[in-house]
């Protein structure tokens, strides 16, 4: 897998407000105990929201689909 091609998109809170993050999976330094490490962050799995090809095509996603 070419880690430059895909990113992490996490919820990121900053004071009072709340947005999204984009991450190159290049800088995730490691992945451990339910937990992605960014230098000295550690993001909880929780947090992450999407993961995406550098096309925008979302590999992955926890958002609750609304097919009913």
């Amino acid at each position: 897998m070419d880690r430059d091609k895909y990113v992490l998109v996490i919820k990121h809170r900053n004071n009072f407000e709340e947005g999204y993050r984009f991450i190159p999976f290049s800088s995730i330094k490691d992945i451990r105990r339910g937990y992605i490490y960014i230098g000295e962050d550690a993001i909880p799995f929780h947090r992450v929201v999407e993961i995406r090809n550098i096309d925008g095509e979302v590999i992955y996603s926890r958002r609750k689909t609304t097919d009913n």
